[in-house]
């Protein structure tokens, strides 16, 4: 009998942390009174992000957001210890955390939130705060995908030029379907991109970091 095994996955977790009606309402004017302060063009999105402002990127800052920071970080610990299995004896920390709006067609390039200096975060979220189930998806790039550029592919799947709805997109993306309150964990050099919004979108992205308590020391159990 032919068997087939797919080895080395890359977890992501993905759960939701639903806001009170408060919460909601108090967090979606900050942050559409910090969206009209933007004029858009930062990095690769086509939409705004929060970023742009002075202080955009430590939302984690304002009390306002700890309804979804705490409950957050028990989520990146539990993922860290169990899920990716990193060292037990650091301390995590979130190193940034930002805002992007999105109205319909907007989209997020390909990118990972570690690179050179840029970042030093180990793990990165990505909390829709809005979003409708079928728009503005997250793809996650096969890390594999440019050594398998090295094989000798037929040429319907080397076609550089194929578009998403190509078949062979699922050997270059994988693409988590999400809405509103949903959120996701992944490792920080994972390359990921958005699909067009079809609707407004508001993704909050956190970025965590780590360093060991006692750099002299190894992992603890507990």
């Amino acid at each position: 009998m032919n068997k087939h095994h797919l080895t080395f996955p890359t977890i992501v977790k993905q759960g939701q942390i639903i806001p009170t009606d408060d919460q909601f309402n108090e967090t979606y004017k900050f942050l559409n009174d910090a969206f009209d302060q933007c004029k858009g063009g930062w990095a690769l999105e086509s939409g705004v992000s929060t970023s742009e402002l002075d202080g955009g990127a430590e939302l984690f800052d304002n009390p306002l957001f700890d309804w979804l920071s705490f409950p957050l970080l028990d989520s990146v610990r539990d993922y860290w210890n169990n899920d990716v299995k990193y060292r037990k004896d650091f301390h995590l920390y979130i190193e940034s955390m930002w805002a992007n709006r999105h109205h319909s067609g907007d989209t997020t390039g390909l990118h990972a939130h570690i690179g050179g200096a840029r970042s030093h975060s180990h793990l990165s979220c990505v909390y829709y705060f809005q979003k409708e189930l079928g728009g503005g998806e997250i793809q996650f790039e096969n890390p594999l995908q440019q050594i398998h550029r090295m094989c000798p592919l037929h040429s319907a799947y080397d076609d550089w030029a194929r578009t998403d709805g190509d078949t062979s997109e699922l050997h270059d993306f994988y693409t988590i379907d999400t809405k509103s309150f949903d959120y996701i964990i992944f490792p920080s050099w994972y390359r990921h991109r958005t699909r067009p919004a079809i609707s407004d979108r508001i993704a909050i992205s956190v970025n965590i970091s780590g360093f060991p308590l006692d750099p002299t020391q190894g992992d603890f159990d507990e």
